[in-house]
């Protein structure tokens, strides 16, 4: 007999470990563009969350030169 509680625990522990890297990598952009990631921001696609990391990077006084910068590294 299968061991379903075994497959339910490796099945979140993968889940997790890709919200938490989503949540990592959105947090190092923000980081290099001098903005703060907010909540809601780890649930966008990767273009509505470019364009809201862009968008506070500009309100925040960035050039378009770093903001391309942060973008490239």
């Amino acid at each position: 007999m299968p061991d379903f509680s075994a497959l339910a625990n490796v099945h979140s522990t993968l889940s997790n470990m890709g919200t938490m890297r989503k949540k990592k990598q959105v947090n190092e952009l923000a980081a290099k563009l001098g903005v703060v990631a907010e909540a809601g921001d780890y649930d966008l696609e990767a273009e509505a969350l470019s364009n809201a990391l862009m968008t506070r990077a500009k309100a925040a006084g960035k050039s378009d030169a770093e903001i391309q910068a942060a973008f490239a590294e």
